[in-house]
């Protein structure tokens, strides 16, 4: 991972910190916000009640891209799953990222989603 890939991680981590730390108060809150860097942002939502943490979607400057910074940001948070008790990763568009994370026991959201979403599923992990 390179310096621009490492600070991209870093910013994740401590912006997904921040978010915990703010609701801390609330066992399972309701969010839904980006943590946005210049070279890549991520959206995060938590429905309310829901005991998983959802990103909904991401983008990173081409520069960053394939460099673990997604992965190492999961591992981060299950590391760290503050008031968390899993992980959901949404409509995943690259299939190498899919497999990877079902080869790790990650599973389908339902079996609707493995049954019409396989090229683009919704995957979680329960810590």
């Amino acid at each position: 991972m390179d310096d621009n890939a490492r600070q991209l991680l870093n910013h994740l981590c401590h912006g997904y910190d921040q978010l915990a730390q703010r609701h801390q108060t609330r066992a399972f809150p309701e969010l839904s916000t980006a943590i946005k860097h210049p070279l890549g942002y991520c959206l995060i939502h938590c429905p309310i009640g829901s005991q998983r943490l959802s990103i909904v979607s991401l983008q990173f400057a081409p520069g960053v891209r394939g460099q673990g910074v997604l992965t190492a940001f999961i591992d981060y948070i299950q590391a760290h799953p503050h008031h968390y008790r899993g992980i959901e990763v949404a409509t995943i568009q690259n299939q190498s990222l899919a497999k990877r994370l079902l080869a790790l026991g990650w599973r389908y959201k339902s079996a609707l989603t493995k049954l019409f979403r396989a090229n683009t599923p919704t995957l979680v992990h329960d810590f």
